[in-house]
């Protein structure tokens, strides 16, 4: 069998008449965002808006998120990135720091004090519900 009818891999919306499926390769703008060909995300309240659901992603980290070809991602779904990493070796895990008041002259970790993880890396054809 032949196939010669496919969905266009570079379309955000693969199926007019399914606007909560969305090939999100085409809608994210994130360069460290990566997404394989045919990925969709499924939310009936807004497919395009995927980059609201990957959390703790700043820029001073440098890590990414690598998503591979046919995976599908439901609706709730969030990538935790590697920004909500606390201290481990201290008294306390609390970011006293990020608070404010007195508690903001608390000294903040660099990048090198954090457990980091590297890139959050999801390979081909994987479900996420």
């Amino acid at each position: 069998m032949t196939i010669t009818n496919r969905p266009n891999p570079n379309k955000a919306f693969p199926n007019p008449n399914l606007p909560r499926l969305c090939f999100i390769k085409n809608v994210v703008k994130n360069p460290r965002i990566i997404i394989g060909d045919y990925t969709y995300y499924d939310d009936i309240d807004g497919a395009d808006q995927f980059e609201k659901h990957v959390t703790h992603f700043y820029d001073f980290i440098g890590d990414k998120l690598i998503i591979g070809k046919f995976c599908a991602i439901a609706k709730g779904v969030e990538f935790v990135m590697n920004g909500a990493n606390h201290r481990m070796d201290c008294a306390t895990t609390y970011p006293f720091y990020i608070m404010g008041g007195d508690w903001g002259s608390a000294i903040a970790p660099v990048k090198e004090e954090l457990p980091l993880k590297g890139d959050t890396i999801v390979g081909n054809d994987v479900w996420i519900g």
